[in-house]
């Protein structure tokens, strides 16, 4: 049949000559279009709809004869390609994206088909016959005639040449000089690595001026005088012409660090109406010389820029405008997401091609490859990401061999360094070995009682060699530990056992009579013998990556705490992020001070044991001597740190000594005291503002503090996520906010917790899965990412409160406050005291009809049988009521006017009391003996501060240990007057 049109021909442009002469320095060369969705394409039908599209663009069948580009009447290629998806947004050296087209024989456009999930249609079109906008315009024009709709066609044969004079245009070109820097840095090849990179990404929302702010980004990257090449399509002066041919034209942007993305789109916007991109059409002369000398210079070009780090250009950033995800979908399949693959061209250091669909900005990325340049690429995606508007943070990828166990790795180090220090503390020093042994021997004992891989088993101990070896002989059991606290009441103990379903106890020996552990059956620690490769189990790693490793109880809203399961992969994922945060190693000391059911201590205990170093016990209760040794000792040099407690430190003027890592976390974190912190631990020290819940294992974001004013009283960043981890910022219908927005933080990734023992219920509320599959744990957290792509904390959705870095919901205090028989009603809400910075729990109770209102010290007492220390209000004020909103809620802004409280008796000071006075700031005339520092509003860093105190100014050098010792069980009731006697028998030996 003969074709109602003449052969198509046009002439090879200038720009095309250039791009034949790059083809062989830089392949494959190839504009690549990438269209993923869910459903399926018949081959038959794809082919056939190919075969129809180039009739109407035989732009899609063309091959170079001479001087021309001409219609070879030979449909583009379909290939249906099995098992060869495009997984992850890294295909380097794909074989499918990298193969040559060739413009001489053809094809030089094919099509690609890939089942899989997604399903996935490449277009490839060699750049000397096609533009992105060419390409695009072709798909379409494929998937027209998939739905059975007519095609339109692009039958123009006009080149960027020809419209350039049709168009009128000249001018002045860009004078064009080698001195733009790589935002990548210089390049140094590497043996066997892919010359060029690609990167895909996607931002979860469009921008205004995205092409302006990605400059911005760039420019700031190079830190100085940076020049970018914006292509501009030339479309834009003739509406009608449908045309597949390469039609795009450079304008140059010169910017400075500095320069916002206003100033940068102002000056595209001047150049696109002055139509600046048509005087670039023979810049350089390039275009017109023979193809063997262009392609000589272009290669010397190449290796000056890599190796100098001069070049033409910083980067390309081409936008190509927005997709309709319709226009690329057809009956049976929908289109998800559309991404360009630029060229690479080792001319330019950095190409970005940018296309919005579907609400998203997807970013197709090549660049120059080298040493060290594929984390410098991820570092600056970040960048770009967030300066879009991202309201998803994603980190680096996990490393490949995270895929470990904490066993796993502690034996690797057993076997490197045997003898090397593991703990480290009043005991002494155990080595690796002698872990290793120990532990052996306990599970080989617990699995001897029945204990199996996946089982919870609680362990109740002091900080001692003994406990380590418990924790590290559970794991090796295949359980999971369950720390307890002996400080923590026996009512608490009791529950959180019970509710985690323990069948076994390990515990020291004074701790196996405790109330409620006799139904459970236990393991003395000092009664399992140490016999070196003894135990079943001994050697091996009866755990999984998957397993849960430990649970630690948060508390909770109803009154019942939670008990959180981390699983061993997101500890060892946090582990290889706190390699180089923490500058964890052999070196490492950690500081393990911590209540041992925290997730802190957990930290204490797993990093430094995985990573080659020592657990530092720091015995007792914290307090000013314990603080001392930790900071100014010469054994510790690394350590977690609350706010609250940093304040402390701060306050007693400690002279940290060694510290190489610093994370402080728990709580938020304002200027003034991190610039205090920086100044405080040198120079040398690694300071880090650390976040995470105890569902992320841990810590999952951290900032590095540097330079800090500390004029004002803005928070510290939480920084940026551990490797793997996404951070949604989303709005109350889980929809992504605005860039700049607060909205509730969502983590997902490898350290996403597994969810709550035993409360599917409360797990489904907070680990839930996103609209795009991904399973995330819904924080609670208020945050928003700012300009610079870190994430900033902004307070609680919800009335959790954090209290000396431990999670307290004040409805659990609450709960166990209104079951005293002599409260009717009570109200507990968190404070923060303005002059310390920090919070506190305040109680309102409301006493039962005919009952007397309870005493103070009463109140305490009955909430210390039950609730932890940090965990009983500061203060307790009996009200008539507790007032409620219009809508039902507690009023707390109420309730401060609702007090109804006696003063104590007015006796004369000393200065002991005024000591307390200056601490609690309160009156010193107000206080007798029977006053309770707790009762006052003191909490346990402020009674550090004043033992301390105490301690140097009233009992004086070389008597305060046995001060404090004499006080560490008497927490729950710090009175004056028992501070008093305490000080006067340290002074005194002969009353000790």
């Amino acid at each position: 049949m003969t074709s109602a049109f003449p052969v198509f021909t046009r002439p090879v442009s200038p720009t095309e000559r250039l791009y034949l002469a790059m083809q062989t320095l830089a392949p494959p060369f190839a504009i690549q279009l990438l269209v993923e969705g869910v459903g399926a394409i018949a081959e038959l039908d794809l082919a056939v709809a190919v075969a129809g599209a180039a009739q109407a663009c035989p732009g899609a069948r063309l091959v170079r004869r001479g001087d021309d580009w001409v219609d070879s009447g030979v449909a583009p290629p379909v290939h249906v390609i099995s098992d060869a998806g495009l997984s992850g947004d890294s295909l380097d050296d794909h074989p499918l994206l990298t193969r040559p087209l060739d413009p001489v024989d053809g094809p030089t456009c094919e099509v690609l088909l890939l089942p899989g999930s997604p399903n996935t249609v490449v277009f490839r079109a060699f750049h000397g016959v096609m533009d992105g906008k060419g390409v695009h315009l072709w798909a379409t024009e494929v998937f027209r005639l998939l739905r059975g709709e007519r095609p339109v066609g692009a039958r123009e044969a006009v080149a960027d040449h020809t419209l350039v004079e049709r168009l009128g245009g000249g001018g002045k070109p860009t004078v064009m000089i080698p001195r733009s820097r790589s935002p990548l840095g210089r390049t140094k090849s590497v043996s066997g690595e892919p010359e060029f990179l690609w990167r895909r990404r996607t931002v979860g929302s469009t921008s205004p001026a995205a092409v302006a702010r990605i400059a911005e980004v760039i420019t700031a990257a190079v830190g100085g005088r940076t020049r970018i090449m914006v292509p501009v399509d030339l479309r834009r002066h003739d509406r009608d012409l449908r045309s597949t041919a390469n039609l795009s034209l450079p304008l140059f942007l010169d910017s400075v660090p500095g320069d916002g993305w206003q100033r940068i789109h102002a000056g595209l916007l001047r150049g696109m109406v002055e139509s600046r991109e048509l005087a670039e059409m023979n810049n350089g002369g390039l275009q017109r010389m023979p193809t063997a000398a262009a392609r000589a210079i272009i290669r010397a070009g190449m290796f000056l820029g890599a190796r100098t780090g001069n070049n033409l250009v910083s980067a390309i950033v081409s936008h190509t405008g927005t997709t309709d995800l319709g226009e690329l979908s057809c009956r049976g399949f929908a289109a998800t997401r559309v991404s360009g693959l630029p060229v690479h061209t080792g001319m330019v250091p950095l190409t970005i091609a940018v296309m919005e669909a579907g609400g998203s900005t997807e970013l197709g990325v090549s660049c120059r490859n080298g040493a060290g340049v594929e984390p410098r690429l991820d570092w600056l995606l970040d960048r770009i990401e967030a300066a879009l508007g991202a309201t998803r943070v994603v980190a680096a990828p996990v490393d490949p061999q995270a895929d470990r166990t904490l066993t796993g790795l502690f034996r690797d180090h057993v076997r490197s360094a045997p003898e090397a220090p593991a703990v480290l503390g009043p005991e002494g020093e155990l080595s690796y070995a002698a872990l290793d042994a120990w532990s052996d021997a306990i599970a080989g004992e617990l699995r001897g009682r029945g204990v199996r891989r996946g089982d919870v088993v609680a362990i109740l101990a002091r900080r001692t060699f003994a406990a380590v070896a418990g924790q590290i002989g559970i794991l090796k059991s295949g359980a999971a530990f369950l720390a307890l606290d002996p400080h923590h009441p026996d009512e608490r103990i009791r529950g959180i056992v019970d509710e985690a379903g323990v069948g076994c106890v390990l515990t020291e020996r004074e701790f196996a009579a405790r109330a409620g552990l006799g139904a459970v059956a236990a393991a003395v620690l000092e009664d399992i013998p140490v016999r070196t490769g003894d135990g079943e189990g001994a050697g091996t790693d009866l755990a999984e990556p998957g397993d849960v490793a430990y649970v630690t109880y948060t508390s909770g809203s109803t009154g019942r705490p939670k008990g959180v399961q981390v699983e061993h992969r997101g500890i060892v994922n946090l582990l290889r992020a706190g390699a180089e945060l923490y500058r964890l190693g052999p070196e490492t000391r950690f500081a393990y001070y911590h209540t041992q059911a925290a997730d802190m201590a957990c930290a204490a205990l797993l990093l430094p044991l995985t990573s080659g170093g020592a657990v530092v016990l720091v015995p007792g209760e914290v307090n000013h001597l314990t603080l001392t040794e930790i900071f100014e000792g010469s054994t510790v040099n690394t350590v977690m740190v609350t706010p609250s407690l940093l304040e402390v430190v701060v306050r007693l003027g400690l002279e940290p000594a060694a510290m190489r890592a610093v994370s402080i976390g728990g709580e938020a974190l304002h200027e003034p005291l991190a610039a205090e912190a920086r100044a405080l631990f040198g120079p040398e020290c690694r300071v880090l503002n650390s976040y995470g819940p105890a569902e992320m294992s841990i810590v999952c974001a951290a900032h590095r503090i540097e330079a800090v004013d500390g004029s004002g009283a803005a928070p510290v960043p939480i920084g940026r996520p551990t490797a793997g981890t996404t951070v949604h910022v989303l709005d109350a219908a889980r929809r992504p906010v605005l860039a700049g927005e607060i909205g509730e933080l969502y983590f997902g990734g490898p350290q996403v917790g597994r969810g709550y023992l035993n409360r599917p219920d409360l797990t489904a509320q907070r680990f839930v899965t996103l609209p795009d599959g991904e399973r995330v744990y819904r924080t609670g957290d208020l945050g928003r990412i700012l300009p610079g792509g870190e994430l900033e904390f902004s307070g609680r959705v919800d009335s959790q409160v954090k209290i000396r870095g431990n999670r307290v919901e004040p409805g659990e205090v609450q709960s166990r406050l209104a079951a005293h028989p002599a409260v009717a009603r009570a109200a507990v809400v968190a404070v923060r005291r303005a002059e310390r910075g920090d919070n506190v729990l305040v109680a309102y109770l409301v006493a039962s009809a005919g009952e007397s209102v309870p005493e103070v010290s009463t109140l305490r007492d009955h909430l210390s049988r039950s609730l932890p220390t940090y965990m009983i209000p500061a203060e307790f004020h009996v009200v008539a009521d507790i007032p409620l909103t219009s809508n039902g809620k507690l009023d707390s802004a109420s309730l401060g006017t609702a007090r109804a409280d006696t003063p104590t008796a007015v006796l004369p000071a000393d200065d002991i009391a005024e000591i307390w006075a200056c601490v609690l700031r309160v009156d010193a005339s107000t206080l007798d003996d029977a006053a309770d520092f707790f009762e006052l509003g003191g909490d346990s860093l402020a009674a550090v501060e004043m033992l301390s105190q105490v301690s140097r100014r009233v009992v004086g050098p070389g008597n305060d240990v046995g001060f404090v010792a004499d006080l560490e069980d008497l927490v729950h009731r710090l009175t004056l007057g028992r501070v008093r006697q305490a000080a006067h028998r340290a002074r005194v030996p002969a009353h000790r």
